[in-house]
C-alpha cells in the first residue's frame, strides 16, 4: 500500500517541480515554489505514514531507505541550486567554470567523508539496514553527519545522508552539464533561469520516437544519410529527453497493431486537419468572393 500511494505521490511531485523550474525564471521564486511542493508532497506522505504504521521492520526498512530519500532529497537539491544560482558569478565564462569546478569538488570530498556509507549506498547493501533505517536504533558510528533537528518519529540516523547522496548525485550531473555547455560555448555565461526559455519533451517518449523515426524513413535529413541514431540524439538535445536505443523503440512500434503503428502522427495530422477545419468555419471572407461591398 505504502509503495502504491508513494509512487504515486512521487510522480506528481517530480511533475509539478519539473514544471515549476522551466516555468520559472527567478531563482529565489523556483527555490520557494519548489520548496513548497515537496513539503507538502511529504506531509501527505506522512499523513499516511501515521494512519499506517509499519508492522514490522520488512516495512520500516525499505520506508526509510528508499522511498523518504526519494522524497527529502529534492529538498536538499532545490536548496543547494539555489544557493549555487544565487552566488554564481554574472557574465564571465571563465570565474563561472571556476565557482561550479569549485562546487564539484566540494561534493566529491563530502563523498569522500563518509566513503563507507556511500559505498553502502552504491552497492545498495544491507548488513546494517537495522542500525542505520530502524527508528531509536542506537548508533556509535562517528562516521555519521550532524544532521538538521528532525521527527524522531519520522526519521532514522542514516535516511538523510541517503538523502544527501541521491540529492549531491544530482547536483553533480548538473554541475557537469553546465560545466560542459560553457566550455562548448565560451562566449555565452550561464544565466541562471535562461532554461525556462529551453524547449523540454513532456509528452510520452514513445510519440517523439515515432516522429524520430518517421523522419528517417522520409529521407529528409542530410539528402537521408542521417541515421536513425543521428536524428534520435538531435530530437534528445532539442527537446532534453531521453528517447533510449533506436532499435529497441523501432521494436516498440512493430509490436503494435499495423494500424496503431503511427498512432502519435495520425494524432498530429488529425489534430492539424481540426485546427484547419475550424478556422474555416469562421473564415470572415468565406463565401464572399467575387461580392462587391456597399
Amino acid at each position: 500500500m505504502i509503495q502504491e500511494i508513494s509512487t504515486r505521490l512521487l510522480r506528481q511531485l517530480e511533475d509539478d517541480l519539473e514544471k515549476a523550474y522551466f516555468q520559472t525564471k527567478d531563482p529565489f521564486q523556483r527555490w520557494t515554489t519548489s520548496l513548497k511542493l515537496i513539503r507538502d508532497a511529504l506531509k501527505k506522505l506522512k499523513v499516511h505514514f501515521d494512519d499506517h504504521p509499519f508492522k514490522d521492520k520488512t516495512e520500516e526498512i525499505p520506508f526509510f531507505k528508499h522511498i523518504k530519500p526519494a522524497f527529502y532529497h529534492w529538498n536538499i537539491y532545490y536548496t543547494e541550486l539555489y544557493e549555487i544560482e544565487s552566488h554564481l558569478p554574472k557574465g564571465d565564462v571563465s570565474k563561472q567554470i571556476d565557482f561550479l569546478e569549485l562546487e564539484l569538488l566540494y561534493i566529491a570530498r563530502f563523498f569522500r567523508q563518509y566513503a563507507f556509507i556511500y559505498q553502502y549506498y552504491k552497492l545498495n547493501a544491507d548488513e546494517l539496514d537495522n542500525i542505520y533505517f530502524i527508528r531509536g536504533a542506537e548508533s556509535q558510528n562517528i562516521l555519521l553527519p550532524n544532521v538538521p533537528d528532525l521527527d524522531p518519529e519520522f526519521s532514522t540516523s542514516c535516511d538523510y545522508l541517503f538523502s544527501k547522496f541521491k540529492a549531491y548525485e544530482s547536483l553533480r550531473d548538473w554541475l557537469i552539464e553546465k560545466i560542459m555547455m560553457l566550455r562548448k560555448n565560451p562566449a555565452i555565461p550561464f544565466e541562471p533561469g535562461s532554461e525556462a526559455g529551453e524547449l523540454h519533451w513532456t509528452g510520452d517518449t514513445i510519440n517523439l520516437a515515432e516522429i524520430g523515426i518517421g523522419i528517417h524513413q522520409t529521407v529528409q535529413v542530410n539528402n537521408g544519410s542521417a541515421s536513425i541514431a543521428d536524428i534520435f540524439r538531435a530530437l534528445e538535445e532539442i527537446f532534453h529527453v531521453n528517447l533510449g536505443i533506436p532499435s529497441k523503440r523501432v521494436s516498440e512500434l512493430r509490436r503494435r497493431k499495423r494500424l496503431d503503428r503511427t498512432q502519435y502522427i495520425g494524432e498530429m495530422r488529425d489534430s492539424i486537419e481540426r485546427k484547419f477545419d475550424k478556422e474555416n468555419e469562421y473564415d470572415p471572407n468565406k463565401g464572399n468572393k467575387g461580392k462587391i461591398r456597399d
